[in-house]
């Protein structure tokens, strides 16, 4: 089963493959949405994914001028400068940790809706990037036809779930649990989490994330008590467990 050592290694690759499936579905996207100009920030580090969604965007929203930024540190500039009707952002870009950006950005621009567009799991991902604040997530593995859509919805003010988010909320609020294992984590804890499922060593943990080791301790005891596991191989077992399970 898919795990966060083999998500991570393929994530040029399926971007890769991503852009060409965007470039051969705009072929079929006709326009729907026409309007003034309008700005819109892309933040994607893959080349053949940038483009390919920066054509989308145009034709979905007539008149869009598309900025890019392929990393944290650009984005943040643009978003300084600017001021932006929506922002696309992909969860894998350098210069940060991941969810955090997003609280980054909407410190930044606190109007401006985010609409989350990643290769990461969207089962571990998305309920936590919509309680960040962010107003949407779609899978790099969706049909064009669903980012169309997702860009329609939250350029009207809305949030944009699909099915697999919806589910996940509407679960914890009648449960008032998790149903998902990784809805117990924090933002800094599924980042810390994924980073040990690669196989990362502690320190190296701390450097990327810049906090002390034992800071990560704290972070790794937590994540295995929240999980209720106590050893790297059945926390990967636990993760593993739930992505069968969907």
């Amino acid at each position: 089963m898919l795990t966060f050592r083999r998500k991570h290694s393929t994530t040029s690759f399926n971007g890769n493959v991503t852009g060409f499936s965007l470039l051969r579905d705009i072929i079929k996207a006709p326009p729907v949405l026409q309007s003034a100009t309008t700005r819109i920030l892309l933040v994607e580090d893959h080349d053949i994914v940038r483009i390919a969604t920066t054509m989308l965007v145009q034709e979905t929203i007539g008149h869009a001028t598309v900025d890019t930024a392929t990393n944290f540190k650009e984005a943040v500039h643009h978003v300084s400068s600017h001021s932006y009707r929506l922002i696309i952002l992909d969860l894998q870009i350098p210069g940060t940790d991941h969810l955090l950006m997003i609280e980054k950005l909407r410190g930044l621009q606190p109007e401006t809706p985010i609409l989350i567009f990643s290769g990461q799991k969207e089962e571990l991902y998305g309920v936590h990037c919509i309680r960040a604040g962010a107003a949407g997530f779609v899978s790099k593995e969706s049909k064009a036809t669903e980012l169309q859509d997702a860009i329609r919805v939250v350029l009207k003010g809305q949030k944009y779930l699909s099915a697999v988010v919806r589910e996940q909320l509407l679960n914890s609020l009648a449960q008032q649990t998790a149903s998902n294992p990784a809805e117990l984590l924090s933002a800094k804890e599924l980042v810390v989490m994924e980073m040990l499922l690669e196989g990362k060593w502690t320190k190296d943990i701390a450097g990327r994330l810049n906090l002390k080791s034992t800071t990560v301790s704290t972070f790794k005891a937590r994540i295995f008590k929240k999980l209720g596991v106590n050893n790297l191989l059945d926390l990967a077992k636990q993760v593993e467990m739930y992505h069968l399970s969907k």
